[in-house]
Parts: C-alpha cells; structure tokens; sequence
C-alpha cells in the first residue's frame, strides 16, 4: 500500500542488490530521526523510514497502540520487494520492529534496538505534561535524554501541542509482548545503547537479555539520541550488526 498521505524517504532510490533497513522513529518524531546517519553506500540503500500516521509529513491520525502502528508500516511495504530487510527502531520504534517481527505476514532478517527495549513504561511527570498538550513533553524528553546540549534537537519532533506525543507514550506503556515468542522466532537482535541514557530502565535490559538472545553494544558520552549525538558511530554500528 503507498499513497499520497503518507510519506515515504528513500523508497524512490531503492537497489535490490542491496541490503535495506526500515528505521522506525521514537515517540512523536518523525524522519528526521535518519538526517545524520550515513550507511556504506557499495553495500546498503539510503536509510528508509516512514512516517507514522499524524507524524512528520504523514497524514492521518497517530495511534494509541503499538500494534495498529506495526500494521500500518506493514501495510506500507507490502509494495515493495524486500526480501532482506532488517529493523532498527528507535525508542518506541524498537517495540513496533519486535511486533512486526511477529507477524506470520512479514520477514525479517534482523533487529536492532536503538535507545529502547521491552518494556517500556513511561513515567507519570512525563504523561502529565503530554496531557497538559503546551509542548512540554518533549522538553521533558530532551531535559532527560539528552547527554549534553544539542541545538536543533527539538525539530527532530512532530508536534509541540503533544496529542501525538500523548498516543506515542500511551502506547508504549500499554504494549504486551511475548519474550518466549520473540525467543522462537530467532532472528538476531541487538541493543545499542548510550550510556548515559537515563530514560532507558537498564533492568529491563538485563530481563529481555536473560530471555531472548541479542547483543548489548553502549556508546559513550551519549544519551537517548544516539541518532543525533553520535551519528557517525551509531551509523557504523548499525552497518555491522545489519
């Protein structure tokens, strides 16, 4: 399914003789979460990604569910040929890449987890400013997930009045998934870390590592958004382990 309500980046320059990556963008952003990543070109496309419905220059409504998010991208790539495509998501995105993996419909050939794990439970201060709708969620996201200052960082979110941010978070905090199910579909997965990322529970980590085999890989001196505060060695990380 591709249509003219949603938008699509990369999709147009597609090489089938080369590996492809789906990048699924955190809670409330959008596309721009891939500006600064910069994959070996003699062996992968151009970083794809998608916008979620009511994200970036995607129209529609956002979701309040994890599962009506992995269906839509689903959906969107049934279009195209992608036989050996992996997942890498960011935040909520690593939890729409494991559900998608779940799918009997859709294949994938690995999975990496970028600043996210199962579960993730958001904090009360954080849905109260995201109902408050004033934009405060994602000052709240950027106070706490970033490492050291970075201007620019809040274009890289949708919309500043939160009603996307406030499905974004919900979503995650109501999202159920199986670990033994994952388990059994052994595909490989990774987790990409900073290491001074203070909104992912490390304890989480350690659970969905005892259970489902992956790598844990940190990057230091970098928080939440390792996608902008160390692009070139996130970029290179991902090459590695796709």
């Amino acid at each position: 399914m591709k249509n003219s309500e949603t938008y699509y980046r990369n999709f147009e320059s597609i090489d089938y003789d080369k590996k492809s990556i789906l990048f699924i963008a955190g809670a409330g952003m959008d596309h721009r979460l891939v500006r600064s990543l910069k994959l070996p070109d003699a062996d992968f496309n151009k970083p794809l990604i998608i916008d979620l419905p009511g994200h970036g220059d995607s129209k529609g409504t956002s979701s309040n569910t994890i599962e009506s998010y992995s269906k839509f991208l689903i959906e969107c790539l049934e279009s195209y040929d992608l036989n050996e495509l992996s997942l890498c998501g960011h935040s909520m995105g690593g939890l729409i890449a494991l559900e998608m993996a779940m799918q009997k419909n859709f294949s994938v050939q690995s999975i990496i987890l970028v600043n996210s794990i199962y579960p993730t439970r958001v904090a009360e201060p954080l849905l109260a400013k995201a109902k408050a709708s004033n934009g405060g969620a994602a000052d709240f996201i950027i106070k706490y997930g970033l490492y050291k200052r970075l201007l620019g960082i809040k274009n890289a979110f949708s919309d500043e009045d939160d009603l996307v941010m406030l499905d974004d978070l919900e979503a995650c905090n109501s999202y159920q998934l199986d670990l033994n199910a994952i388990k059994d579909l052994e595909i490989p997965i990774s987790i990409i870390l900073g290491s001074k990322d203070k909104l992912v529970d490390l304890k989480a980590v350690e659970s969905f590592a005892n259970t489902v085999p992956c790598k844990t890989l940190t990057v230091e001196e970098a928080g939440h958004f390792l996608f902008f505060e160390q692009p070139n060695e996130l970029s290179k990380l991902i090459a590695q382990l796709a």
